[in-house]
């Protein structure tokens, strides 16, 4: 176990961030940043109060043949520190349950009613030469102008694993690095696409050149996410591009869904949920 992966492990153990964790040290965060990445080491002068401030060895620290099971005895922290902790996650998990539980709940009610009270919308405005028929969920929600309350339940269900993650990623966030904006673009450009398909479905034709811009950005900025990662070690490129992956396929399932049943709205709070998880479990930094 390397002295970077260490260092990091340590400080979401401890709930720090680079800049708590590099003014405790009397250094810059990019320097406590070189050290996770594992292009520099602390120098001498700055090796101890690192190992006191975590309560390990300074051969604990530099020994990569130790691992995360060997670290010194006094590394635990008291029972009577831990038990803070604790207690306050499990405010984390209640509050998460509850958020989580209420937005499924009003999902799934919406669901039921859809189907007691079944509904068949037809839209077929005045000077075009196609009618759209809505059936299912989505034709109740346009039929009674319930897109909004579906949306907000939506938002409630992501913003409940939001919260359950959280004691999680305070003690064992991800040793991934990735451009929040690039990320961000890809979660604007494949709804972009997405809403246009949809209109493009409705024929509107003179919007095809527009889904193909939409789609051109989806596809440069989730390069750009995988060129980034080329910098990170083999171990976190490949965790990297997994993650990009699984990121890039959420969007994609929610684009689908928005271009079939043109969920404008609710697709917007689902792509928004999924870049702020993401957002939230990962390391992000900004594109250099």
């Amino acid at each position: 176990m390397t002295f970077a992966e260490k260092l990091m492990r340590l400080r979401k153990r401890e709930g720090l961030s680079q800049e708590a964790l590099a003014e405790g040290l009397g250094v810059s965060r990019q320097a406590v940043s070189r050290w996770e990445q594992g292009t520099a080491l602390p120098d001498a002068a700055k090796l101890l109060p690192c190992a006191r401030m975590f309560r390990v060895s300074v051969e604990w620290l530099l020994d990569e043949n130790q691992g995360w099971e060997e670290r010194a005895g006094t590394f635990s922290k008291p029972i009577e520190e831990r038990e803070p902790a604790a207690q306050r996650n499990w405010v984390w998990y209640l509050a998460g349950g509850i958020v989580t539980g209420a937005g499924i709940l009003g999902m799934v009610i919406m669901g039921i009613l859809s189907s007691l009270y079944p509904v068949v919308l037809t839209e077929s405005p005045a000077g075009v030469a196609w009618t759209r028929v809505y059936t299912g969920l989505i034709a109740f929600l346009k039929e009674y102008d319930m897109e909004w309350l579906f949306a907000l339940w939506a938002a409630a269900a992501l913003a409940g694993c939001w919260l359950l993650a959280q004691p999680i990623l305070r003690r064992e966030q991800f040793a991934v690095s990735f451009s929040p904006w690039y990320a961000a673009g890809v979660a604007a450009a494949v709804y972009g696409f997405g809403q246009t398909a949809w209109w493009v479905q409705q024929g509107k034709s003179g919007d095809l050149l527009l889904m193909a811009a939409f789609l051109s950005a989806a596809v440069f900025c989730v390069v750009q996410l995988f060129r980034g990662m080329q910098k990170e070690t083999e171990d976190r490129r490949r965790q990297g591009w997994a993650v990009i992956l699984l990121y890039t396929a959420a969007h994609g399932i929610i684009c689908l869904l928005t271009a079939e049943a043109g969920i404008g709205l609710v697709g917007l709070v689902l792509h928004i949920g999924v870049y702020a998880i993401c957002a939230s479990t990962l390391k992000a930094r900004t594109a250099e």
